[in-house]
C-alpha cells in the first residue's frame, strides 16, 4: 500500500477521528458533507473541506489497500482508518482536477521513462560486472576452459586452453577468439554438440552437461582424448562454459600407478596379486572352453647360501637376471610370469598341457644354468641353479585353482627333495 503525504495523511486522520460512515463530497468546491450513525456524536455545523488541490496532488494515482484512485474527487465512498477498502473511485470529474489530470499523466510518463532508463543502465552495469566475474572465473581455471556464444564462437579462453588447442604455450588467449569452437570436434561428438547447443538455444533452459570423453584435433593436426563439460551461463545474450581435460597425462599417469601397483619392483614381473588374479580369471576361462591349464613353480637353490657369500646387492642382481630368464622362456603372452615371494616365481600357463609346460620349464632351465654373473662383479666360477614343479587341469584331476597350485608346490618340493636343479611334474 502506498503512503500519503503527511498532508494527506494529516486531512484524512481528521475525517477518521470523527468516526464518519459516509461522506458526500461536492466536486465542484471539494466540500465533504458527512452523514453519521444513531449513536454517533452529531456532525460539526461546518462542513470538513479538502482542498481541490490536496485532492489532485495526493490521492491521484495512488493505490490504498490494493484499489487504484484516479485522478477525480471523492464521493459516495465509505472511508475507515485512512484506507479506502473495496470501491474504486472513479467517474467524478470537476473542471479544476482536468487540468490536474493531463499535468500528473505527463509527469508520470516521465517518471516512466526515467526508471526505464535507471533499469537499463542498472542491468547493464550488472551484465558488465558477471562478465567481469566470469573473465577472471576462466582465467584462474586450473583446467583449460573456453566460453562460447550460442553460435558456438569463441568468447573467452585462457592459457589452458590454448596450450591444449593449439599446442602453443607462448601464443595468448585471444588466438582463440571468435574460432569456431565446432572446428576442434570430431564426429560424430561434433553433431551431438551442436545439436545440443541449439535445443538449448530453441528452449531456454538450463545446460549441465556431465564430464564425457571424446576426442578433438588440435591445430597441429593430430588428435587427442579430452573429457569435456558444458555448463549453461544464464546471461542476457546466452553463453556455454566448456572445460577440457587432457586424459593422455591421466592415462599415462594411471599407467603409471597400475605398473606400480601389479609389478614387483625389482624384477618387473608381475607379483602375487596379479598372479592370483590371472589364474582365477584364466581358470575360469579355461573349464568353460573345455582347455587345458598349467601353473608352473620355480625356486631357487640354495639362495640363502648365495646372500650369505655375496650379499644382498648381489642377491638383488641374482633375481633380476634370472627374472629377464624366465621372461624370455615365456610360450605366448597370455602366460603370467610372476614373483610370487622371496626366490619363488611362478606362472599361469592359459591353454598348455602337460607336455608344453615341461617344454617351458626346460628352457628355463637351460637359460638358467648359461647365466653367468661376472658381469656383477663375481668370479667366472659362480652359478646358480633353480628347481621347479609343474601340474596341468586337462580332464578335470582337479576342483579347483588353488588345489591345481597345490599340486605344482607339492612337485617343485619333491625335486628339491630329489637333490634339486631338476624339474618334475605331478603325478
Amino acid at each position: 500500500m502506498l503512503e500519503l503525504t503527511s498532508t494527506a495523511e494529516n486531512q484524512l486522520t481528521q475525517i477518521s477521528q470523527v468516526n464518519m460512515d459516509m461522506f458526500i463530497g461536492d466536486t465542484k468546491t471539494g466540500n465533504i458533507n458527512c452523514q453519521f450513525g444513531v449513536n454517533e456524536r452529531p456532525p460539526s455545523t461546518n462542513p470538513l473541506k479538502l482542498e481541490p488541490q490536496f485532492l489532485s496532488n495526493n490521492l491521484a494515482n495512488h493505490t490504498i489497500s490494493n484499489h487504484t484512485i484516479s485522478n477525480h474527487t471523492i464521493s459516495n465512498h465509505t472511508i475507515s482508518n485512512r484506507t479506502i477498502s473495496n470501491q474504486t473511485i472513479s467517474n467524478h470529474t470537476g473542471a479544476h482536477t482536468n487540468a490536474s489530470t493531463s499535468a500528473n499523466t505527463g509527469a508520470n510518463k516521465a517518471d516512466s521513462n526515467q526508471v526505464n532508463t535507471d533499469i537499463n543502465a542498472i542491468e547493464t552495469k550488472l551484465g558488465g560486472n558477471a562478465l567481469s566475474s566470469l573473465s577472471t572465473l576462466v582465467e584462474h581455471m586450473m583446467e583449460a576452459m573456453i566460453v562460447v556464444d550460442e553460435f558456438g564462437n569463441i568468447q573467452m579462453a585462457n592459457r589452458h586452453a590454448v596450450s591444449l588447442l593449439l599446442d602453443c604455450d607462448k601464443s595468448s588467449a585471444n588466438s582463440l577468439i571468435g574460432q569456431r569452437w565446432q572446428s576442434y570436434l570430431c564426429e560424430p561428438q561434433k553433431s551431438h554438440y551442436q545439436q545440443m547447443i541449439l535445443e538449448s538455444r530453441l528452449e531456454p533452459r538450463p545446460l549441465n552437461h556431465l564430464p564425457n570423453e571424446t576426442t578433438l584435433n588440435m591445430s597441429n593436426g593430430q588428435t587427442i582424448d579430452v573429457e569435456m563439460s558444458i555448463t549453461h551461463f544464464p546471461m542476457s545474450e546466452p553463453l556455454f562454459g566448456i572445460i577440457i581435460r587432457d586424459l593422455s597425462k591421466y592415462r599415462a599417469e594411471y599407467q603409471q600407478l597400475y605398473k606400480w601397483a601389479s609389478t614387483d619392483c625389482l624384477t618387473e614381473l608381475a607379483n602375487r596379486r596379479v598372479f592370483d588374479a590371472d589364474l582365477k580369471h584364466h581358470w575360469k576361462n579355461c573349464l568353460e572352453q573345455g582347455d587345458p591349464i598349467s601353473v608352473l613353480i620355480i625356486d631357487i637353490d640354495h639362495f640363502k647360501s648365495f646372500n650369505d657369500n655375496y650379499g644382498h646387492v648381489m642377491g638383488d642382481r641374482c633375481l633380476q637376471k634370472i627374472a629377464n630368464a624366465i621372461k624370455s622362456a615365456l610360450p605366448n603372452e597370455d602366460c603370467t610370469a610372476a614373483r610370487y615371494g622371496g626366490e619363488e616365481f611362478a606362472l599361469v600357463m592359459p591353454n598348455c598341457n602337460t607336455e608344453e609346460v615341461q617344454q617351458t620349464a626346460q628352457l628355463i632351465q637351460q637359460n638358467i644354468n648359461a647365466l653367468t654373473y661376472m658381469d656383477i662383479g663375481l668370479d667366472i666360477s659362480v652359478t646358480v641353479s633353480v628347481s621347479q614343479g609343474h601340474a596341468s587341469e586337462i580332464n578335470g584331476q582337479f576342483r579347483t585353482a588353488n588345489a591345481l597350485l597345490c599340486a605344482a608346490d607339492t612337485a617343485l618340493y619333491r625335486a628339491k627333495a630329489e637333490g634339486r636343479n631338476r624339474i618334475n611334474a605331478c603325478c
